[in-house]
């Protein structure tokens, strides 16, 4: 085999190439930091790194989302607080206008304010976060929760829930609809509320009732009159829509065999418990009817109508203390809902910030192992740059010394 000079000079240049080529690749990986910039410097290694990279990029995504729902939720939790605020302070006045020593320009003044804080309530109701977005539409987070008609109030959004994913099997809602909080509240004491008559012309006053056997309960309504018995006294009977006669027991007759009526003594009928006290007359009535769901800013408004109602009598005025006497009970539903609400916004919060710091431990495994398999030992490679850089001076040395042969030297 015959070698040329060309042959040995390319085989020496490619060496010398090879060389820089071997170099330049390290000064890359030096510059970057990692030992793999290109998939085919290890094809594992590469498939490795781009799974755990999408793992954290996952993950940071998850950080994202639950720091937004965690923004939302806060915000939702002291709204919430402040309608807790609002409706307490509209009980404590409620109480304060019970007193039957009030005057009806005592009562008015008092419904200023409670009307002040019904209008903060509605205010409260359309709060929006920090991208103009209504905290309560339910998914309709560009409509207005709630608006107030001739009608009365109504609400705008729907039933939904946003879910946001904090982690790769949980997602979390950023907030409640406005139905679920404001207006699906119970009215009475859960259970049963009370109402008069509007025509009684004495001065009856009923309490809003228990529930004394709930083995025995009958949810219907029944209805509580007074007549006058066959003793000539005041007397009452109860009869249920649909149980019929109670009070006095059949056969007895509802009238002549009515039992006397004795002031703030109980009243008990399939399994409820009431009480009627001052002075009801013959022909009052009174009814205790299963609870309905009614939005809290109806319980602050029929409130309101209370107390900007004159009265003059005994009768006008216990029908003004009975819509109290609602109105503190109905009350007392609506705060439940709102305590139970907020219990719900803290729980998620705690899952959010649990989730956050697994998220975020889980990344600072990953990025562990990422950094493992991707970054180069820069001690090494410092080393073995300056062996490089060695081979190739020798080789460069070499090529001139394997150029300058030539037989012609010699002739």
């Amino acid at each position: 085999m015959r070698i040329s000079t060309a042959l040995i000079n390319q085989r020496a240049l490619n060496g010398i190439l090879n060389q820089q080529a071997r170099l330049s690749d390290l000064q890359l990986k030096i510059a970057t930091g990692k030992r793999i910039n290109v998939p085919s410097d290890d094809p594992v290694g590469a498939a490795q790194i781009v799974r755990l990279t999408e793992t954290i990029k996952s993950n940071e995504q998850f950080i994202r989302n639950a720091n937004m729902a965690k923004s939302r939720l806060n915000l939702e939790e002291s709204v919430l607080a402040s309608v807790e605020n609002a409706l307490q302070r509209v009980r404590e006045l409620a109480l304060q206008a019970s007193n039957s020593h009030l005057s009806n320009l005592d009562r008015k003044a008092i419904a200023v304010e409670v009307r002040q804080r019904l209008d903060e309530l509605l205010s409260l109701a359309n709060s929006q976060d920090a991208n103009q977005k209504f905290l309560f539409s339910g998914t309709q987070v560009n409509s207005k929760p709630v608006t107030q008609t001739s009608g009365g109030f109504v609400y705008n959004g729907d039933q939904g829930q946003r879910s946001i994913q904090i982690s790769s099997n949980l997602y979390v809602t950023d907030g409640d609809s406005g139905s679920a909080v404001f207006f699906d509240n119970i009215t009475g004491n859960g259970i049963f509320t009370v109402q008069d008559n509007p025509t009684n012309t004495g001065s009856g006053i009923i309490d809003p009732g228990t529930v004394f056997d709930r083995s025995a309960l009958v949810r219907e309504t029944y209805t509580i009159s007074f007549v006058t018995n066959s003793n000539a006294n005041l007397g009452f009977n109860v009869i249920g829509s649909s149980s019929g006669q109670l009070i006095p027991p059949l056969p007895a007759d509802p009238v002549l065999n009515a039992p006397d009526f004795v002031a703030g003594n109980a009243m008990r009928f399939n399994g409820i418990e009431t009480k009627i006290d001052a002075l009801p007359v013959a022909g009052d009535s009174f009814s205790v009817q299963p609870s309905v769901k009614q939005d809290l800013f109806t319980t602050v408004d029929n409130l309101v109508s209370a107390l900007e109602t004159r009265t003059f009598i005994a009768s006008e005025k216990a029908q003004v203390q009975n819509q109290i006497n609602r109105s503190i009970m109905d009350l007392d539903r609506a705060f439940d809902n709102i305590i139970e609400t907020r219990s719900s916004v803290g729980s998620r919060l705690g899952i959010i910030d649990e989730k956050i710091s697994i998220n975020e431990s889980f990344i600072l495994e990953i990025t562990t192992t990422l950094s493992e398999v991707q970054d180069l030992d820069l001690i090494s490679a410092a080393s073995e740059m300056q062996l490089r850089v060695v081979t190739l001076e020798a080789a460069q040395a070499s090529y001139m010394l394997i150029q300058g042969l030539s037989i012609f030297n010699f002739l």
